[in-house]
């Protein structure tokens, strides 16, 4: 059985607070419209304006507000009835509000600010015209059976009373409701201006008509003063305008009856009351749709420019208004004579995320970054999402020597702290390049350009975050050469490909070759692969250079088979980005069926890191090379991070023991130990293992001891063309 809870003690306060401040507000209203309308046995007006704070309570506050509605209803009646029928009168009050209050919770979607034109129907023409109709009902027959109210009266009551509440509920609650929404509201100058001359003319056109008019009906000065004044102010200064233009207009008018008529239950007829009731009604139903459209298209007009200045995944500027941003920024700057630092931020380790757990947590990833992003920041400051995992943070300054650095270390350290989705917690890092105005670049291109050299500066050398620098320019604009100048090579046929055999040391024999690929540009020399692998996997160009490279191993190994020789297997390497290629499988199956190459002569090195940067990814890649015949060696291995439940199941044939480790065989005791520990690894996993970079007779002896099954390096050979290493398919080493 579920405990009741009881309230706090905060709560029963908040509440008899409503309940007190609307009783308040409720009877000042009252009294007030019974002053200025009052027309039926002094306990009814022609406007009860305290209908308006009734029907608001209801609607910001619920049963709270009711209350209210019942206490000031009642104190206003006890001083003029009994209180039995005081009472009567009261609760009638309160269902009606109570009525306005809860009806549109059932006709949602519906906004108690009535700036939308289907709120403004729900609550003017469904709710407010029920919940008046039960409190004039309830008045009305509580008058007539207990106070004496003539029966020819009765519709008349019925009438007045409904409209005297409708007109108080229109007056007044939308003013309260949309008191919420100032900022809809024009702040400059001219706004202003425009709406104190709108007032005025409205008094002076009232004062005019009552100068020259007689007689005066106050349903002509809503018609022809009131109506156009308060439609000018829903056009011009929306819903809390058009709000405040109904709310004064009443006032005005009921203002001239009391001047003119000493009250509207004075000299004017049950036709001109009638008349000024329902002139006032369409004076405030008009305002009200007319404002509420107007601030829909608004809305709509606000939705459209956030879609096309904001990312709508993070809610941050877009790469749009953050060029438009800094522009200003920077024009700024230059009339204050004052700094613009400009922050990249690229984060480290997303990609793995979001490859790894689906793109839906990867932007969770990219919300809680701009969250934290956001928070870190000053509101001064300026942050957008350029693209994918790269942010930018704008900073206008006074002039000083690295402004940026204590707010780059902020963000930074908020970046790394890492965070919960789905109940797994997820940490990232992030790398910050920064450029500053004048000092870097004079405008946004230049800036965003220099940041980002800055920011892979910081990637590389894993510190943080970097400042600009020419030396940077002057890489990136050698980077930019050679990206270039691969394009062409590629176009051009000006790559080689160069063979470096593997020796078995059981027999001497050679086993294998690795294809290494060579750059000969045409005006000669030679241009190293540690110059241009880096650019052709940053740019993208290793997709199309590895295919060349498959292709043409494959087109030589044919070559060398034809011409009678023994080729043996020649083995590839691949880089992190072919092998997390999707249409990697599909290129091998595509060259295999072109050049004829037996797959089982076809070796594909993988380094340790790229194989065990996704392991769900790997196996599948794996296993499907398998299937193909494709024998698979893990390159580089002792410099990742292998998880050895994982390499028990791989599907590999071979690790081959980086150059690291070799080195310094002999003399290294920790080199010694690992490079045994791996070759032991690896004939318990029944796996080959083949040691690189091995240069020194020494060296091989030390490695046959350990049972290393074969050998690569310079004691061997270097890198040799393919007429060269072809003399060496039968020859037998001896060590």
């Amino acid at each position: 059985m579920p405990r009741l809870t009881l309230p706090s003690p905060a709560e029963v306060r908040g509440v008899l607070l409503v309940v007190v401040l609307t009783a308040a507000a409720y009877a000042l209203m009252g009294w007030l419209s019974l002053k200025l309308s009052n027309y039926l046995t002094d306990v009814t007006a022609a406007v009860w304006l305290a209908a308006g704070v009734g029907a608001m309570a209801s609607l910001r506050f619920g049963m709270a507000g009711v209350l209210g509605v019942l206490l000031g209803s009642f104190s206003i009646y006890a001083q003029m009835l009994q209180a039995e029928d005081a009472l009567r009168l009261a609760l009638g009050m309160a269902a009606g509000a109570g009525i306005i209050g809860y009806l549109p919770r059932y006709l949602q979607p519906f906004s108690a600010s009535l700036d939308y034109v289907p709120s403004v129907a729900k609550f003017a023409l469904v709710a407010a015209p029920l919940g008046s109709a039960v409190s004039a009902l309830a008045g009305v027959l509580g008058l007539h059976f207990f106070l004496d109210l003539p029966a020819s009266r009765v519709m008349e009551g019925l009438w007045v009373w409904w409209l005297s509440n409708l007109l108080g509920v229109f007056l007044i609650a939308p003013l309260l409701l949309t008191a919420s929404r100032w900022d809809l509201l024009p702040t400059n100058s001219a706004a202003r201006l425009e709406g104190l001359v709108l007032v005025f003319s409205m008094l002076l056109l009232t004062l005019a008509m009552m100068q020259y008019m007689h007689p005066l009906r106050p349903a002509e000065i809503v018609l022809f003063v009131m109506l156009p004044g308060v439609l000018w102010a829903a056009l011009r200064f929306s819903v809390m305008g058009a709000s405040l233009a109904i709310f004064l207009s009443a006032f005005i008018v009921m203002g001239v009856s009391v001047v003119t008529y000493g009250g509207l239950a004075g000299g004017i007829t049950q036709h001109d009351v009638f008349a000024l009731q329902i002139s006032m009604v369409t004076m405030a139903l008009g305002g009200l749709f007319v404002s509420a459209a107007l601030t829909e298209r608004r809305y709509s007009e606000m939705r459209l420019d956030m879609l096309a200045n904001h990312d709508p995944l993070t809610g941050l500027p877009n790469r749009s208004y953050f060029q438009d941003f800094l522009g200003h920024a920077l024009a700024r700057a230059q009339r204050e004579k004052s700094q613009v630092s400009l922050l990249f931020i690229d984060l480290d380790r997303f990609k793995h995320i979001n490859d790894s757990q689906g793109h839906e947590v990867g932007d969770q990833v990219l919300r809680v970054v701009a969250n934290r992003l956001d928070e870190q920041l000053r509101a001064d400051d300026f942050v957008a999402r350029l693209g994918g995992d790269e942010f930018a943070v704008v900073m206008i300054h006074p002039p000083a020597s690295r402004a940026a650095s204590r707010v780059a270390r902020k963000l930074i350290k908020a970046l790394a702290e890492s965070f919960k989705i789905d109940q797994r917690r997820y940490a990232i890092g992030a790398s910050v390049g920064i450029s500053v105005f004048p000092d870097d670049g004079l405008d946004a291109n230049t800036l965003l350009r220099q940041a980002d050299l800055a920011m892979y500066q910081a990637k590389q050398r894993r510190s943080g975050f970097e400042y600009f620098s020419d030396e940077l320019n002057t890489v990136a604009q050698h980077q930019l050469s050679l990206e270039t100048g691969l394009r062409h090579a590629l176009e051009r046929n000006e790559l080689a490909l160069m063979y470096q055999p593997k020796v078995e040391l059981a027999s001497g024999q050679v086993v294998g070759l690795e294809a290494l690929v060579r750059w000969l540009p045409r005006a000669g020399g030679i241009i190293w692969p540690s110059q241009f692998i880096p650019v052709a996997e940053e740019t993208g160009l290793i997709m199309p250079l590895g295919r060349w490279v498959v292709r043409a191993a494959c087109e030589q190994w044919i070559s060398w088979r034809d011409a009678g020789m023994s080729p043996p297997p020649v083995a590839i390497n691949l880089s992190p980005r072919q092998f997390s290629d999707a249409r990697l499988i599909d290129d091998i199956d595509a060259i295999l069926k072109d050049t004829g190459m037996d797959p089982a002569y076809l070796q594909l090195e993988v380094t340790e890191s790229s194989a065990m940067e996704n392991p769900v990814r790997t196996f599948g890649m794996l296993d499907a090379l398998r299937q193909r015949g494709l024998h698979v060696y893990i390159d580089d291995f002792g410099t990742g991070h292998s998880n050895l439940a994982q390499l028990k199941r791989m599907p590999i044939d071979a690790l081959k023991i980086d150059k690291s480790f070799v080195d310094d065989v002999l003399t290294d005791n920790d080199d010694a130990e690992i490079a045994n520990a791996i070759i032991r690894l690896s004939h318990a996993l029944n796996l080959r293992v083949v040691a690189e970079g091995v240069e020194t007779i020494e060296q091989v002896a030390f490695l046959k001891n350990l049972g290393c099954d074969e050998i690569q390096g310079y004691i061997v050979s270097k890198p040799l063309t393919p007429d060269k290493v072809s003399g060496l398919f039968t020859q037998r080493f001896l060590f």
